[in-house]
């Protein structure tokens, strides 16, 4: 299942189950350290911890991922220099937006080597040297139809604000990721927070425009009853039905 209320027993088990899992990932990173610190190359290694994505455990009454929520949407994003890198003391928390995509460019940049520019991700290394300046103002988040027609969507956060389109129906969702972390309560239809709902709408709008009238009609963001993997716009793009031949 990937929605529904279950009794509280079962919402229980499952989370301990979940929360075991994540326990036991957690000792395996541990052991790892251990042998690193034994022989004496835990200071001169960069450890990077993350994850793929969360899982609802029941919180909004879903299950599993794909969603825009934090709980499968928020993933943890360590990092722990080597000794010789200077980046700065430890403990500091960067509150900009940062995503999986910028591995790779952190990665190049830690061995020296040049980072394309077609990248979409930007080294948490520039991040860090110039404490937050000259950075992303925020992400986008996106996941094709999964599961059912209606859990296909679009979203934007920086963090501290998260606004989702909600493709096959159209419905916009608001959130203040800062006075309510757990997305309770829905900001969209709220007339006193239009002005920052029409901000996130023309910022997604301008995101998605380049894809073409299946995303962005008459300058307005369209509805999409189903599937697409790519826009017509997407460098080699073929037809399904092409594609298949």
């Amino acid at each position: 299942m990937w929605h529904g209320k279950l009794p509280q027993q079962d919402i229980r088990r499952s989370r301990q189950g979940y929360y075991g899992s994540v326990s036991f990932v957690d000792e395996q990173v541990g052991r790892i350290l251990e042998a690193l610190e034994q022989r004496n190359m835990l200071d001169d290694t960069l450890i990077v911890f993350f994850s793929d994505h969360g899982d609802m455990l029941g919180d909004q009454n879903l299950w599993r991922k794909t969603y825009a929520y934090e709980p499968s949407a928020h993933i943890p994003m360590l990092l722990r220099p080597a000794q010789g890198m200077n980046l700065g003391p430890k403990g500091q928390v960067a509150e900009q937006p940062i995503e999986i995509r910028d591995l790779l460019p952190t990665f190049l940049d830690v061995a020296g080597a040049p980072i394309p520019e077609h990248l979409d991700g930007k080294s948490l290394l520039h991040l860090l040297r110039s404490k937050g300046t000259d950075w992303r103002p925020y992400i986008d988040l996106e996941h094709n139809v999964c599961y059912d027609v209606i859990n296909h969507w679009n979203g934007l956060t920086d963090g501290k604000w998260k606004y989702i389109f909600h493709a096959y129906s159209g419905e916009e969702q608001l959130f203040d990721l800062k006075s309510d972390p757990h997305e309770l309560r829905d900001l969209a239809k709220l007339p006193e927070f239009s002005g920052t709902l029409s901000l996130w709408r023309d910022r997604m709008i301008e995101h998605l425009r380049e894809r073409g009238e299946e995303w962005v009609r008459d300058g307005k963001l369209a509805v999409r009853k189903q599937s697409m993997m790519l826009s017509p716009n997407f460098p080699g793009y073929r037809p399904l039905e092409s594609a298949k031949g």
